[in-house]
């Protein structure tokens, strides 16, 4: 998938890449066609699977949090690896790659790369051979969210721009820098709206006291499979992670659908840590649904041609979302319990 922001990097040169890094020769070597903002490669070598991903090129238009995203990938990776002491269990490890090499150095290329362990298939377009097999994946990566979130920061927000002691703080400093991003490209966003509605929702923002570890963009292409057993594989794709409201991670695998309507995935969830579908969870929910829209209208306009098929469908899909949010964060918050998550 083209984009303005992947750099133009062949396949010979991710070969050369992936040899050069000591791992083993690269027996075959794919582009990833669906990654959109950076060219990520699959390579098979010596009977094992790898991904080699790259950095946007250097002159790449880019949002204000996507700036050198691959260090910022890589140092969630290590706070991940950090966590995860001696005296964790397997049963608690967080399921994600493995990364295996790095090189931000630009000494061999002008762009920072890493490469990471590979997985079978995800869930994006998958064929489940039965229903109890989806339920079992989707009850399994609930479980491992919520194993994610006992993870805590020190601070709230995106640790590459500075964090804050508090979320309502952190919360207005991302919509603010997706406002002055939407300025810059002249997108035109309810910025009347937007602020009125986090205004109002300032202690319901500063009630969530855990500074909690977000992967930010647990979508279905980002979730993995296993197809031999049709188990839970692992999260890749930990650019967006933040520290913040864990909601977000509850509601970005579909979020134009109610959680409820994803059973399984709330029953694996709630397996490891409980939680009230409440009128502060719901304002907290739409907030999350408005940020994510905002993030896909303004991001478009530095990824795609315009009237393209990619940028027409995420066009769509951030309006629907600043709508249902909005929609739902004018009615007074104390009958956000009537509505579903």
């Amino acid at each position: 998938m083209d984009s303005y922001t992947k750099n133009k990097i062949s396949k010979y040169e991710a070969k050369r890449l992936f040899e050069e890094s000591g791992i083993g020769n690269a027996d075959s070597v794919s582009e990833c066609l669906n990654a959109e903002f950076s060219p990520v490669f699959k390579v098979k070598s010596n009977g094992k699977v790898y991904y080699i991903k790259f950095g946007t090129a250097p002159e790449s238009a880019t949002l204000t949090y996507e700036k050198d995203l691959i260090k910022a990938e890589l140092a969630y990776y290590d706070a991940l690896a950090a966590a995860e002491s001696a005296d964790v269990g397997e049963n608690d490890r967080i399921l994600r790659p493995s990364v295996v090499f790095r090189d931000v150095s630009k000494e061999k290329i002008n762009v920072d790369y890493f490469i990471s362990e590979g997985f079978d298939a995800s869930l994006q377009g998958l064929t489940f051979p039965n229903l109890n097999a989806k339920r079992r994946v989707m009850f399994q990566l609930g479980q491992n969210l919520a194993k994610l979130h006992r993870l805590k920061g020190e601070g709230f927000g995106y640790a590459q721009l500075g964090t804050d002691s508090n979320w309502a703080d952190a919360f207005k400093k991302m919509v603010d820098r997706i406002v002055a991003d939407a300025t810059v490209l002249k997108v035109k966003l309810d910025t009347y709206k937007i602020y009125g509605v986090i205004n109002r929702a300032g202690d319901i923002l500063k009630s969530v006291e855990e500074c909690t570890f977000v992967n930010g963009a647990v979508t279905p292409d980002n979730v993995f499979v296993n197809r031999k057993n049709f188990t839970y594989q692992g999260l890749i794709n930990w650019s967006r992670a933040f520290y913040g409201d864990y909601v977000t991670d509850l509601i970005s695998l579909y979020p134009t659908r109610s959680l409820e309507r994803n059973r399984y995935f709330v029953k694996g969830y709630t397996s490891v840590a409980p939680f009230n579908s409440d009128n502060s969870l719901r304002v907290r929910a739409n907030l999350m649904r408005m940020y994510l829209g905002m993030v896909i209208m303004v991001e478009l306009e530095v990824r795609w041609k315009k009237n393209s098929h990619q940028y027409i469908r995420h066009k769509w899909l951030g309006r629907r979302l600043l709508r249902k949010a909005l929609s739902a964060l004018e009615k007074p918050f104390n009958d956000q319990t009537k509505g579903s998550l």
